[in-house]
């Protein structure tokens, strides 16, 4: 019987995360495993195919992806995909919340960032790639600073440093992430997969049947 399972990427845009999801969504629904895919990029999308991001939706596209999300696990779907940046623990202890309470196993499929510069040209919008979403190069440089601070914490034996390490909300008001007064935690998760940008085109064949043996439970505890 198939260990019920949620896969959490976690990853800096432009590193393929999606490319990546729709391989492992594609590969057990071929073993004939029910798999559904949550992205909150998806709200931002127009009937044109285009990715018109705002910031002031941010809020509600999270909550409607988090809300559907937990409607999968619900309905008790093999395995559920959430595809989102959760480059820091706070992002994904709503998802993680949910899945330890309806008795889910997590898989955290971490990216290594790849160059800078190649994360700025996946970013461009053009006529060949009209979805693309324009992420600014100086909100990268962010992005990929908060993923070198936050890897270590994947590790439960890794301290944590509360002058590095800080615990964040969302403030639905000012469209601003801020501290809170909570403790950093480190991320919850049973078993950890990590894509290095020179592994990324093997991991696209190999990703499914690592993700299938996890679900079938033919791998040991993390």
């Amino acid at each position: 019987m198939p260990v019920k399972t949620a896969v959490i990427n976690r990853a800096v845009p432009g590193s393929g995360k999606t490319t990546i999801s729709n391989c492992i969504e594609s590969y057990l629904s071929k073993k004939g495993l029910s798999v559904t895919l949550h992205s909150t990029d998806r709200y931002f999308m127009t009937a044109e195919g285009r990715y018109a991001f705002d910031i002031s939706q941010l809020y509600d596209n999270h909550l409607k992806n988090l809300m559907d999300f937990t409607e999968s696990i619900k309905e008790e779907t093999d395995v559920v995909i959430c595809d989102n940046i959760n480059l820091s623990p706070w992002q994904t202890e709503s998802y993680t919340r949910v899945c330890r309470k309806f008795g889910y196993q997590i898989v955290m499929v971490s990216f290594s960032p790849r160059n800078l510069q190649d994360h700025v040209r996946s970013q461009q919008v053009t006529p060949e790639k009209p979805d693309a979403h324009g992420v600014p190069e100086e909100v990268l440089i962010r992005f990929i600073e908060e993923w070198k601070i936050y890897t270590p914490l994947l590790k439960k034996s890794t301290p944590i440093d509360p002058t590095v390490h800080k615990h964040y909300f969302w403030n639905e008001l000012t469209h601003e992430k801020e501290e809170s007064k909570e403790s950093c935690r480190h991320f919850d998760l049973d078993h950890l997969i990590e894509i290095q940008p020179d592994t990324y085109h093997f991991m696209k064949r190999s990703i499914g049947s690592l993700v299938y043996d996890y679900v079938m439970n033919r791998h040991p505890i993390s």
